[in-house]
């Protein structure tokens, strides 16, 4: 039973390390969906929460304003089913996401 668990965890880890970063990619893992984008947008609410990650409960880094535009670069659904896009410092990967992320229900385009 070892020397099945062992090879089988051998073969996990040799299959992690092929796959390659995500950067250009879509990326779906722990039940979020993400894909590139190049879309611009007008901000419908007055003062939008720009957050660290894509969830309302991560730390807000900044605020966008309505009647203002952004461009969003990754298009991404957390594991709840909330719609978010990344408008700057972008890095979505397999066990990482970061970047500055409003809600898509606050932007309209």
């Amino acid at each position: 039973m070892r020397k099945r668990s062992a090879t089988l965890l051998a073969t996990a880890v040799l299959i992690g390390a092929a796959l390659p970063l995500m950067g250009a990619g879509s990326a779906s893992a722990a039940g979020f969906k993400c894909q590139p984008t190049s879309h611009d947008y007008v901000v419908v609410k007055e003062k939008a929460a720009v957050h660290s990650s894509f969830s309302a409960n991560a730390r807000v880094v900044d605020y966008v304003y309505k009647n203002n535009e952004v461009h969003a670069y990754w298009d991404c659904t957390n594991s709840s089913g909330n719609p978010w896009v990344c408008i700057g410092s972008c890095r979505v990967g397999e066990d990482s996401i970061s970047g500055r992320w409003v809600y898509r229900g606050y932007l309209k385009g």
